[in-house]
């Protein structure tokens, strides 16, 4: 049988074209490649590598034998991850993202469910935009991700796929003395002539709301940009301008009342998860759970 180690030399080879580069690749000297190529071409009985002024090249026997490297190589890459998943699996790890309102209103309830299921689970969560969310999951770098859509779809690269869970209704957010206070369901036409405290133009809630409020025929008065909702609130909250907040993330501040608006506006927020039935199994548990506890949450809000 031939040594599978020696085939991948002579694989290195190949893509390098010389044994200087080729050691290099593989982390070893010059003469330990040459001799690892001798005693493959005395096991094979042929000359594999023909030597030329600017490095080496394959012989034809040598090109085949290096595409069988190629399904080696493949092979034992797939045996590294294998291991590196059969590792993660009995360490029960589960690597979440999640924007910052997922973190605030679904993540506390979800955690402590797994963490009752599974007692030795091993828990990591980073605080993140959904593109980057989405980017991580499919870099194998998270388990799962929250993320939140507005109008705009997200781009999901081939291997993750989106799992809806539940849809956040946006909110006016008012100050309590405000005309419309009272009102169960105010038309976003009916803050024209108010002052509105609002994401920056460059991110997809305000570009959600501005579509909409052109759709009912005006443009609105945008006067403070903020990407914290918390801060948008307290503006409210002292008085000097009305917001539009997506439901789990209003902080209740004092002086300030929210209503639903009669138009549906909402975001959408999904679990982004790997496509591969080969992933982490805390990863359904995890799923699960935010589908139950979203489920009720959708029926309460």
């Amino acid at each position: 049988m031939l040594d599978p180690s020696r085939l991948l030399v002579l694989l290195a080879l190949r893509e390098q074209g010389s044994v200087t580069r080729a050691a290099e690749q593989l982390r070893r000297t010059p003469p330990a490649v040459s001799q690892q190529l001798a005693r493959l071409e005395n096991e094979v009985g042929a000359q594999l590598v023909e030597r030329h002024a600017h490095g080496v090249r394959l012989t034809p026997l040598g090109t085949r034998l290096a595409e069988q490297a190629e399904r080696i190589a493949a092979a034992l890459d797939d045996a590294t991850a294998d291991a590196a998943r059969f590792r993660d699996e009995h360490r029960n790890r589960l690597r979440l993202g999640a924007f910052p309102t997922a973190g605030l209103a679904l993540l506390p309830e979800t955690l402590a469910a797994l963490r009752h299921r599974h007692p030795g689970a091993e828990l990591s969560v980073v605080d993140l935009g959904p593109a980057e969310g989405i980017d991580r999951v499919a870099a194998h770098q998270l388990d799962l991700a929250l993320v939140g859509e507005y109008d705009e779809a997200l781009d999901v690269p081939p291997g993750v796929r989106l799992v809806h869970l539940l849809d956040d209704p946006v909110h006016a957010v008012l100050p309590s003395d405000h005309p419309l206070a009272e009102r169960a369901e105010p038309r976003l036409h009916d803050f024209r002539d108010d002052t509105w405290a609002c994401a920056p133009r460059s991110l997809p809630n305000r570009r959600q709301l501005e579509a909409a409020a052109r759709a009912e025929g005006f443009s609105p008065k945008v006067a403070f940009e903020f990407e914290s909702y918390a801060v948008a609130e307290a503006v409210v909250s002292a008085g000097v301008a009305v917001s539009f907040i997506p439901r789990l993330a209003i902080g209740e501040a004092a002086g300030t009342v929210h209503r639903p608006l009669a138009s549906g506006l909402h975001r959408r927020i999904h679990a982004a998860v790997p496509t591969s039935t080969r992933h982490a199994p805390l990863t359904d548990v995890f799923q699960q759970l935010l589908h139950d506890i979203c489920a009720d949450l959708g029926r309460r809000m």
